[in-house]
This record gives structure tokens, sequence and C-alpha cells, in this order.
């Protein structure tokens, strides 16, 4: 395929559809240019579902550690740190609740004081995360999950 950073024919471009067990299907795309380096990964949700409401009280190690796939859809906010995040540009992403705040750490750089979330992430303070999901395929993988069904403001 043609590479969209350097213009030649040298893009690998692979998606792979990925069944997550009780949530549905993704799409992972794992793109690389082997000319000039270019590399593009995503993960994308291949059916929709009903918008739904997650909520974790992240307490120990254990809640740090939960598998989370964020849709390109949702809003994530953590109440105790006054955090919100508006939902991806087009890209969904999986991770666990630690990865998930080093991917806010890593956006928001010296915009904000980042304090309150590096004490959360070492475990030196409890914290809700709560995601909102037009699309209904985001999940928190842990047994203290709540999910509740929301109103879209603006279906996907």
């Amino acid at each position: 395929m043609k590479c969209p950073i350097c213009g030649n024919d040298t893009l690998d471009a692979k998606d792979y559809l990925y069944e997550v067990p009780e949530e549905g299907k993704v799409v992972l795309s794992n793109w690389e240019c082997s000319s000039c380096g270019y590399k593009f990964r995503d993960v994308k949700p291949y059916e929709s579902s009903e918008p739904k409401r997650l909520e974790l009280l992240v307490e120990d190690e254990n809640d740090m550690s939960s598998l989370v796939y964020r849709s390109s859809f949702a809003k994530v906010y953590i109440p105790e740190l006054d955090f919100e995040a508006e939902p991806l540009n087009g890209a969904g992403a999986v991770t666990t609740v630690r990865g998930l705040l080093e991917i806010f750490l890593d956006q928001i750089g010296n915009l904000m004081d980042t304090q309150d979330i590096r004490e959360a992430m070492d475990g030196k303070m409890k914290f809700t995360l709560i995601i909102e999901d037009g699309s209904g395929l985001s999940f928190i993988k842990n047994e203290k999950t709540k999910v509740t069904r929301f109103l879209s403001p603006s279906p996907p």
C-alpha cells in the first residue's frame, strides 16, 4: 500500500478482527512503512452496543492492573482528581487502569499540575474511574465494575 507519509508503496497494513469475551468484536490495526518507519496502531469497535457508563472504585494494585478498553467514543472522568478526558480522535486504547493514567500524563504534559494523578498511580489515594461510552463497547475487566445504561448525548 502507499504510505501516507513518504508516498512509497511500502506500507504493510494489517487489520485483525478480535473477539473480546463478553464484550464483542474489535478491529486491531497494525500498519508499518519499511521506507520511512511510519507506524500506526489502533483499536476500533467492529460493532456497537447500547450506550453505557462504567464505574470502578480503584482501591489497590489489583484494581490498577485491571484491563481497560476505551473506545474512541468514550469520555473518561475521575472526580477525585477533577479530571476529564474527551473522546479520542478516532483511536481506541487497550491498556490497564495504570496505563490509562500514564496515557493521560503523556497527553497533558505541563498543561496542568499532575501531582494528584501521580499519587493515584502510586496507590496513595483511592479514586473512581468513570467511562461513558456512546458506542457501548468500552469495558473494565474487574468484578467490582458497575455497568449502567445512559442516554448518549450524540450517538457515534
